[in-house]
């Protein structure tokens, strides 16, 4: 070989080496900001697949989150205010995109509401032994959702939860064999369950039907129902009753 050509050749070969060595080092950088780029990408809410949407009218949006032990949600958005109903005792943690946390233990039938004054991203852990199973009613921006405001604050069998310009919310206790008659909403809104429930309901011009309930299920009603309750199951059946404004 040709002096000249020994060095050309000896100079070739570092290049390669150094372009690999570069490609080694390199690559596991690349796949750790690949992992955070995507770990801090959020996601709107209904894309987020532990947030299963269940019902969307021009009112509102009902998401059942479901997280098991151990599992993590991805990072998420929230863009409107909303009301969560918690179905199962569990602990879990709250993850701002920044790194910090909240860690809560949180009970069954527990209610919370939450303005949304600007977005909110985080991600839930399910820190604990149970599944977390919470029914999630996201409150749309619109015209206002009922005509007015005349339904009574105090009705035997229910009791104020909470009270804002936005929504009423209150909790339906019934024990076996009682009955609510002739509940007349003047708002619209929705029940949801918390518990199981044999329950049956007499509309005044309809016939009579029994529905069994299982928690987290629900039934939307436009402003003006009327409507009578009874438990005819052997277990108190508790629900959740959203009246918006």
């Amino acid at each position: 070989m040709k002096i000249d050509n020994f060095f050309a050749e000896l100079k070739r070969r570092n290049i390669y080496k150094v372009a690999i060595t570069y490609a080694v080092v390199a690559w596991p950088v690349m796949q750790v900001a690949a992992t955070i780029v995507t770990a801090e990408s959020p996601v709107p809410i209904e894309k987020e697949p532990r947030h299963r949407l269940k019902c969307e009218n021009p009112f509102v949006r009902v998401f059942d989150v479901l997280i098991p032990p151990g599992d993590i949600s991805l990072f998420h958005i929230h863009l409107h205010d909303g009301l969560s109903i918690r179905l199962t005792d569990a602990r879990i943690r709250d993850e701002a995109l920044d790194g910090t946390s909240e860690d809560s233990a949180l009970k069954r039938g527990a209610i919370s509401f939450a303005y949304r004054p600007s977005p909110l991203t985080h991600r839930v852990s399910n820190i604990g032994d149970t599944p977390f199973r919470n029914i999630f009613v996201e409150i749309l921006p619109s015209l206002r959702a009922s005509a007015g405001d005349r339904s009574p604050t105090t009705v035997t069998g229910y009791t104020l939860v909470l009270e804002n310009e936005r929504m009423r919310i209150l909790r339906l206790v019934l024990a076996p064999g009682q009955s609510i008659d002739g509940r007349t909403h003047a708002l619209r809104g929705m029940r949801i369950a918390v518990s199981e429930g044999e329950i049956v309901t007499d509309v005044p011009g309809e016939k009579r039907r029994m529905v069994k309930f299982e928690p987290g299920e629900f039934e939307w009603r436009e402003a003006g129902a009327s409507y009578s309750l009874r438990n005819v199951g052997s277990a108190p059946f508790e629900a959740v009753e959203i009246e918006l404004k």
